[in-house]
């Protein structure tokens, strides 16, 4: 072996040992910044159990406390709490007014607050083919509760629930009707950069507005009692009996019978053409009265019919006329014995549908 081929060997022998040597030194820097980077033994995420579902590290990732009221903040402790599921933010209950039976609810939810007349203004705008009245309510953080709006809001809120009654007396709001409803919703929460929250389903809401409104149709029940005669019966005499009664004209042309709390308990209409109004009474001829009991409308039926009857009764004596029914006979014990007994099971009837009559639900939907 010549003297170039030892220097050869040599010279491959110094590299090879100069590359691991190399290697080694590059090995032992990235460990050290590794070290520097993370101190400790990460926790394998895959095997490692906590209870209660997420685990602590995902509330501490998020910034946000158990009670999802803000960030959280490290006391100087080393070691860690017994790991707690992270709590959703509870949202507030309906507004006692309303019912999710009979309302479509979505709740408008925004970060930065959303100023309210701006909002009110964008939906009169964006909801203007909504035939049907919707109710508005923003949500007072201050007082914790809903509060009623319309357009004389101020202020701004962080959350706002709008609400649309699927059904009343002239029946079921049709499919066109809720979707520009859901759809308005959509382009006013896109317009404050806010969140539509609660969007029922289309097929749900409709199923259960139209079963509603089945049971409404069978039980929206009216007890008509006629004052009949031959002779005329003049408007300002029938002014006078009924004011005296305690009943006042109003602007739909009948006389109102109301409880303490407003609350109309039964009706004295005209039975011929003509409405009652205050200028024509005078004039006013008629041979014959009708009185109306709302069965829907008042708390306890049985004991309005029997004020209607007693003044139905001295209706008829004073202006010398009949009391009869809707088939034009006359009223008899037989007769008034069935009307109790058919109020009788109606209330029953409402009760257990958890619809009382004269109360607030059973108002809104048989409201006229």
């Amino acid at each position: 072996m010549d003297t170039l081929q030892i220097a050869l060997i040599v010279t491959g022998i110094a590299v090879v040992a100069a590359i691991v040597i190399f290697n080694k030194w590059q090995e032992g820097r990235h460990r050290r910044h590794a070290d520097r980077a993370f101190p400790g033994p990460l926790p394998d995420t895959l095997l490692e159990h906590t209870e209660g579902g997420f685990s602590a590290a995902q509330g501490e990732a998020d910034g946000e406390d158990e009670s999802g009221g803000g960030p959280s903040v490290a006391e100087g402790k080393k070691s860690a709490a017994p790991l707690t599921p992270v709590k959703s933010r509870s949202q507030p209950p309906l507004p006692d007014r309303l019912d999710p039976r009979l309302d479509c609810c979505i709740r408008i939810e925004a970060v930065e607050p959303i100023d309210a007349p701006r909002l009110w203004t964008a939906q009169a705008e964006l909801l203007d083919e909504v035939p049907r009245t919707l109710r508005w309510y923003a949500f007072d953080d201050r007082d914790n509760r809903w509060r009623r709006i319309n357009g004389n809001i101020t202020g701004a809120y962080h959350c706002f629930l709008v609400a649309l009654q699927l059904v009343d007396r002239e029946g079921v709001v049709s499919e066109n009707d809720f979707l520009r409803y859901v759809h308005g919703i959509q382009k006013l929460s896109d317009r404050f950069r806010a969140v539509p929250a609660g969007i029922p389903s289309r097929i749900e809401v409709l199923g259960n507005a139209r079963a509603l409104d089945r049971f409404c149709a069978e039980v929206d029940v009216q007890i008509a009692v006629n004052v009949v005669s031959d002779k005329t019966m003049s408007g300002a005499r029938i002014f006078s009996l009924a004011e005296t009664e305690g009943l006042r004209l109003e602007g739909d042309g009948a006389f109102h019978a109301r409880a303490s709390d407003k609350r109309t308990l039964y009706v004295l209409n005209n039975g011929e053409h003509a409405l009652f109004e205050r200028t024509t009474l005078a004039a006013l001829q008629t041979r014959h009265l009708s009185l109306v009991l709302d069965l829907p409308r008042v708390v306890d039926a049985a004991a309005e019919f029997e004020g209607m009857m007693r003044f139905a009764s001295h209706l008829a004596k004073t202006l010398g006329a009949a009391i009869v029914d809707d088939n034009w006979q006359p009223f008899g014990a037989e007769s008034l014995e069935a009307i109790h007994n058919r109020v009788r099971s109606y209330q029953i009837r409402m009760n257990e549908e958890g619809i009382p009559p004269g109360g607030s639900l059973a108002r809104r939907l048989f409201g006229t």
